[in-house]
């Protein structure tokens, strides 16, 4: 099959809201360019995600996804009908529709129908691209989904295996004792994370030192930290910074993160928020979601770089995305009072988001207070009793006067509460 044919699916999907839904389908009708815009943003999120992507953020994935779908106020179920229903459609997304079938995003799980789906679509791209060089373009959605699909198979096998610090160290330390910097950073983190007996910071500076003189960035920071607290060597803060830096300014996220800090609180430095900012941005850039606050807020205060409020509305969002619950009640926030970006529906369906997790009692108020006005809800006195009442205890308000229309400030709410 040409390349030319091969792709032809990319025309059906930009007549989706023409050709594939029937009468009789239960799929909601969505406009193509909403999900064209949908698939772009979400494949170019997980492609930077992944490719800088430590081992212990494979979990995050789902969140991720799931969160994109909320935010884009999409149903998983019709989304993975969508994108299974056109003819070779199962190509083109094939790596999304075998992670919603391996997590069960949008259906049940079923592994054995991913790992088909992974496969097939593999052997698809190989069989028809042995001469051509897999490579990166923001505007090429299928091209993105070939990238993903193949970190999306390789983890489908050996998640497990990445994530046992034993199997690591069997696979690496010939290599590592060979000289091979990558399988000495990893023979590094065998003995410093292992948390029984074998735990050793003396042998895992002693590794990630030999690492670092070959050029690892990742080894590099670690040396860092182990400065930085004195494990398995004197503890020394300047030395600490100095392998931050050499390791942030080789690309690691992680490094750039802990320089912007240092930068902020002026440890081992002088403080200076500007060069702060740049290394957050550098950290934010490649995925890291408490950076993409922290930039955001630099943006939206314009404090020490020039204020830009849809700058910071774009970075905010992306944290918001990521996990960052702060960010998460700031979008909320944004959604019911920013003009350009108002959705009342979107911030309700943030607040639910939050509600449900750990430290919830700020969005339960605000759910609430979204029932009882009709706030991208319909307006419901029976359920913003219910909501309020899991709290009412730890509230400043009684529930009379929270009906009569009295409010608190929800930001001034302890989650720890």
């Amino acid at each position: 099959m040409s390349n030319e044919n091969y792709y032809n699916y990319i025309d059906e999907f930009i007549d989706l809201k023409n050709s594939i839904i029937s009468p009789v389908s239960n799929i909601i009708k969505y406009e193509s360019s909403s999900l064209t815009i949908f698939f772009k943003e979400l494949l170019q999120e997980l492609y930077i995600y992944l490719l800088n992507m430590e081992i212990r953020d494979i979990d995050q994935l789902n969140e991720i996804i799931n969160n994109y779908l909320l935010d884009y106020d999409f149903d998983p179920i019709n989304v993975l009908e969508i994108m299974t229903s056109c003819s070779q459609n199962i190509f083109y997304h094939s790596s999304l529709i075998g992670y919603f079938y391996q997590h069960g995003i949008g259906c049940e799980v079923d592994e054995i129908k991913a790992f088909k789906i992974y496969s097939d679509a593999i052997n698809a791209i190989n069989n028809n691209q042995k001469s051509e060089t897999i490579t990166f373009c923001n505007n090429d959605i299928k091209k993105l989904n070939e990238i993903i699909l193949q970190y999306f198979y390789s983890l489908f096998f050996y998640k497990d295996i990445m994530s046992d610090k034993r199997n690591i160290y069997k696979l690496h330390i010939k290599n590592a004792e060979k000289g091979d910097n990558v399988s000495q950073y990893y023979v590094g983190e065998y003995y410093y994370h292992c948390k029984n007996i074998k735990q050793n910071f003396d042998k895992a500076t002693e590794w990630y030192t030999k690492s670092s003189g070959g050029g690892n960035i990742r080894a590099m920071f670690m040396l860092g930290v182990c400065y930085y607290y004195g494990l398995g060597v004197i503890e020394d803060e300047n030395k600490s910074f100095e392998f931050y830096l050499k390791s942030a300014e080789g690309g690691y996220k992680d490094a750039s993160y802990f320089v912007g800090n240092c930068y902020h609180h002026g440890r081992s430095i002088l403080k200076d928020e500007r060069k702060a900012f740049e290394f957050y941005l550098r950290a934010a850039e490649k995925g890291v979601g408490w950076c993409q606050y922290l930039v955001a807020n630099y943006y939206n205060e314009g404090k020490y770089i020039p204020k830009n409020k849809e700058k910071g509305f774009y970075w905010n969002r992306k944290a918001a995305i990521n996990g960052i619950s702060e960010a998460q009640y700031k979008l909320a926030e944004d959604y019911l009072n920013n003009s350009i970006n108002k959705d009342e529906k979107k911030a309700f369906k943030w607040y639910l988001k939050l509600a449900a997790n750990k430290y919830r009692l700020r969005a339960i108020y605000l759910v609430a207070k979204c029932y009882r006005d009709g706030i991208g809800t319909d307006k419901n006195l029976e359920e913003s009793i219910k909501w309020f009442e899991k709290y009412a205890h730890k509230l400043s308000i009684t529930l009379n006067d929270f009906l009569n229309g009295s409010d608190i400030n929800a930001f001034e709410i302890s989650e720890f509460a």
